[in-house]
């Protein structure tokens, strides 16, 4: 992937290691950083990595 400012979802799905139908789902949730233009989905690249952030766990003593 390159650091551009937006994501596609087939980079979603490549950095999450998910399905296109999972990747496709989160674009639809309240939740998901997500802008349309037209008929392009494209994802922010910052707010998505502090939406993954925001969502991780570790367990303590890793």
């Amino acid at each position: 992937m390159n650091e551009t400012t937006f994501m596609t979802v087939s980079d979603v799905q490549a950095y999450l290691n998910i399905s296109q139908a999972a990747a496709y789902a989160l674009t639809h949730r309240k939740d998901f950083p997500v802008s349309r233009f037209g008929g392009c989905i494209r994802i922010p690249r910052t707010p998505f990595l502090n939406w993954v952030e925001e969502r991780t766990r570790i367990p303590a003593g890793l």
